[in-house]
């Protein structure tokens, strides 16, 4: 039975969608090469697992972005390979989204136990809160644009800004509450639930692939 040709005006839709897709995943490169190794670096100096936890989230939503752009640019040249980019893809973005959740549980177990102090320095205040400004809106984006696309690999790194920009929240206000309050074990719990959530994620990533 001859399989029927796609209408035009569904093959321009898919076009644009996959233009606005692409734009969205090498936003997320460029913000997390700048936000994400700079989050790192302040979190491990003032010993702060939110921030911490934070550039590790951004780095993997990198990561997922990153092999996205390539798996949009496959389809746009190779289109009836389209659900084998789609499969590679949302591997890649589970796996990044499971490291970033283990790395993040180990470390806050590790603060908690040992009742290590976070800092609170103004940097890293401004880095929580310019992350969740820029990445929520790109976390709704992608989910939308993921969903018009059944696209189970930018849904996940849609959950992967997500997670960042949660995790930007948890760690400005556990950062907040130890720097007025004395409360340091808020940024470790913090921590913690970003990480089951991430794991959760990951999980369902995997599964919808």
């Amino acid at each position: 039975m001859a399989r029927v040709a796609a209408p035009p005006e569904s093959i321009e839709r898919r076009a644009k969608l996959l233009d606005l897709a692409l734009l969205l995943v090498t936003l997320s490169v460029i913000w997390g090469a700048l936000s994400g190794s700079l989050s790192i670096v302040v979190g491990l100096l003032d010993h702060s697992l939110g921030v911490l936890g934070l550039g590790l989230t951004v780095l993997a939503d990198l990561a997922g972005s990153a092999v996205l752009i390539w798996r949009f640019r496959a389809e746009r040249q190779h289109p009836t390979r389209a659900p084998a980019f789609e499969t590679r893809a949302a591997v890649v973005v589970a796996a990044a989204l499971c490291l970033a959740a283990t790395v993040l549980a180990i470390e806050a177990v590790r603060a908690l136990l040992s009742g290590s102090r976070p800092g609170s320095s103004i940097l890293a205040l401004a880095i929580a809160g310019a992350t969740l400004v820029v990445l929520t809106p790109l976390a709704v984006a992608k989910r939308r644009v993921g969903s018009a696309l059944a696209s189970s690999a930018l849904k996940g790194d849609g959950a992967l800004s997500a997670v960042g920009a949660a995790t930007a929240l948890l760690a400005l206000v556990s950062l907040l509450l130890y720097r007025e309050f004395g409360l340091w074990w808020t940024d470790r719990v913090a921590a913690l639930f970003i990480a089951a959530v991430a794991g959760v994620e990951a999980l369902r990533t995997w599964r919808t692939r």
